[in-house]
């Protein structure tokens, strides 16, 4: 018998292992960057919402200005809305989000790989409180920006419907 070759390889010579591992530093890249992107959307969709929202209730913005309701009054209607629909969409999120994105993640790598073992996920009250005090940060300055314009009018100009942009009928 001739004189065998010894191969002494260590856990990086394994393609399993290091497909694994390349999973899992993607899964976290897109862990860091996914909530921005979310929160920026989230931003953006609230501005839409309220902007709308106080557009069309120019007029009774209008009607309370003239009663002698404060801009501070006027606006807490508006920004009480959104507070409790952020409130509202932030534990609904918090309750999804936390238990069945990482169960849907755990499930695709268990088809991938069979050693994965079955998955505790319990709530983090630390990322919950941070995620509702961006997303609540979030809604108010954009239902803020969106009641400015409104709220710096003069009572009369508002009760009158919005004049057409130049060039528009």
């Amino acid at each position: 018998i001739e004189k065998p070759t010894w191969y002494v390889n260590d856990r990086e010579a394994d393609a399993d292992y290091v497909g694994y591992a390349d999973n899992a530093e993607r899964m976290g890249a897109i862990g860091k960057v996914f909530p921005l992107l979310f929160f920026l959307v989230a931003a953006l969709v609230s501005l839409t919402t309220m902007t709308r929202m106080v557009e069309e209730q120019r007029m009774q913005i209008g009607t309370l200005k003239a009663l002698g309701y404060s801009k501070f009054d006027i606006a807490f209607k508006f920004l009480g809305y959104a507070l409790i629909a952020t409130l509202g969409g932030s534990i609904a999120g918090v309750l999804f989000g936390q238990k069945v994105f990482p169960w849907i993640i755990v499930n695709a790598y268990k088809v991938m790989y069979i050693h994965v073992p079955n998955v505790v996920i319990p709530y983090d009250l630390r990322y919950a409180l941070m995620a509702t005090i961006a997303a609540v940060a979030c809604t108010m300055l954009a239902t803020l920006s969106s009641c400015h314009k409104a709220l710096s009018a003069q009572p009369a100009n508002l009760m009158r419907p919005e004049a057409p942009r130049i060039g528009k009928k």
